[in-house]
């Protein structure tokens, strides 16, 4: 069976063409959040990506697409994405679900476990042993996300504002987030931050980190909110009964967070946490195999 399986997430997407369970190529492009009136615009840009793949291994079409995208967790958004996959004809079934979702899939199959996932934004997504699912976090940076990348860069920018009125420590970040946005000064720092987007705003969140790992007193502060932060999300989706695994930018293995969010977990909560690397898009054939039995 031949199953091609897509990670959309807010800043990157990844293809993987799979052959009974074999990984037969990959490729990788920019991603961003699913949004109404942009399923067909995203549903043509993993076709560009997925298409040179199956051509590649003399296939026209799989038997099965799994997407995981990022905002698809809302039903509009996920039946016009679909619809929009169908359209493009690279499988004969389609299978739309959330990012968090196919990496949960890929991190535990169908045994019961926790996910966390930290990148541009954060979510927790368990399933437990009676098969029922869970998700806390993934509200977006208005009304959650927290312990992500943006997150952490909107606090640096506080931080930052505080310090130039005075009603907050002395930071290097000011110097630090001046850099990440490729602006001079704290007046060019402001001006930028009134237009930012989400997205250039989470850009910020690994230099902030860097600046912790260089002693700095409050990102060094920062850092560790986050920390407690992603462990909180973990906890509340089950992570007293259930495995962990992480996931995400801020996540991955040899990212800055990993081991400090697993130390917290285990120490601290007495959580057990599962060290191996998840690659989302190993979801995919459990996905379809759970959708075609």
């Amino acid at each position: 069976m031949i199953i091609v399986g897509a990670d959309v997430g807010g800043t990157s997407s990844r293809v993987v063409v799979y052959h009974d369970d074999t990984e037969r190529g990959r490729a990788e492009g920019p991603g961003s959040p699913m949004r109404l009136g942009e399923g067909t615009r995203l549903a043509a840009a993993l076709a560009d990506l997925a298409r040179p793949l199956l051509m590649r291994g003399r296939t026209v079409r799989a038997d099965a697409l799994v997407v995981g995208a990022a905002g698809a967790g809302r039903e509009g958004e996920r039946a016009e994405l679909q619809l929009a996959l169908e359209q493009q004809r690279l499988a004969w079934r389609v299978i739309v679900t959330t990012d968090a979702e196919l990496a949960r899939a890929a991190a535990f199959g169908g045994a019961p476990g926790v996910l966390l996932i930290a990148g541009t934004g954060s979510i927790a997504v368990a399933r437990d042993v009676r098969g029922q699912s869970r998700r806390v976090g993934g509200l977006g940076w208005r009304m959650g996300d927290q312990g992500s990348a943006y997150w952490i860069g909107a606090r640096a920018l506080e931080a930052v504002g505080a310090m130039h009125d005075g009603l907050g420590s002395v930071t290097h970040l000011a110097e630090t987030l001046c850099t990440a946005a490729k602006v001079a000064g704290i007046a060019g720092l402001v001006q930028w931050s009134t237009t930012a987007t989400s997205a250039q705003v989470a850009a910020l969140g690994p230099a902030v980190l860097d600046c912790a790992g260089d002693g700095d007193q409050v990102a060094m502060h920062l850092r560790d909110a986050a920390v407690e932060a992603l462990a909180q999300l973990a906890m509340a989706a089950g992570g007293g009964q259930l495995p962990i695994a992480m996931s995400g930018g801020l996540l991955a293995p040899g990212r800055p967070l990993r081991d400090r969010v697993a130390a917290a977990l285990e120490t601290t909560h007495r959580a057990t946490v599962i060290h191996r690397a998840v690659d989302p898009c190993r979801g995919a054939p459990v996905l379809a195999r759970e959708a075609m039995a």
